[in-house]
């Protein structure tokens, strides 16, 4: 039960950064369902964060598991969209920088937000052990 509830909540995770990302850039400007099967995917996104939680894979591992994953995941999404044009030469290019830019900006909102928890922890701790 505690790793659906984990896995859920990755996956709403996954979603809110897919509605930053659709907000901020309007990439995938369609219609609903397309909209819904696009936030299905930052959800399943979200799920493969769960790498960096398993005590069993390096850390490097799990970051190629997650880049691989996402870009498989993103690729899937734009087959599921019809968006065939992404795959041939001159846009797939094109696509791969998109990612790669994308990725690193909400990898660097991750680092952010982590760091600003392990901050809060690490400031709780000290007071709890001056006290």
């Amino acid at each position: 039960m505690k790793l659906i509830k984990k896995l859920l909540r990755e996956f709403l995770v996954g979603m809110l950064f897919g509605s930053m990302i659709y907000m901020l850039t309007n990439f995938y400007n369609v219609n609903l369902n397309h909209r819904i099967i696009y936030l299905f995917i930052c959800g399943l996104i979200g799920i493969l964060t769960e790498l960096f939680n398993n005590e069993n894979i390096k850390i490097i591992y799990a970051f190629i598991l997650h880049f691989l994953g996402t870009f498989g995941l993103i690729c899937i999404l734009n087959l599921l969209l019809g968006d065939y044009d992404t795959f041939e030469s001159p846009y797939f290019i094109q696509f791969v920088i998109i990612f790669l830019i994308v990725y690193a900006i909400i990898w660097g909102i991750s680092l952010m937000l982590f760091r600003n928890t392990t901050d809060k922890i690490n400031d709780a701790i000290k007071k709890r052990n001056k006290h």
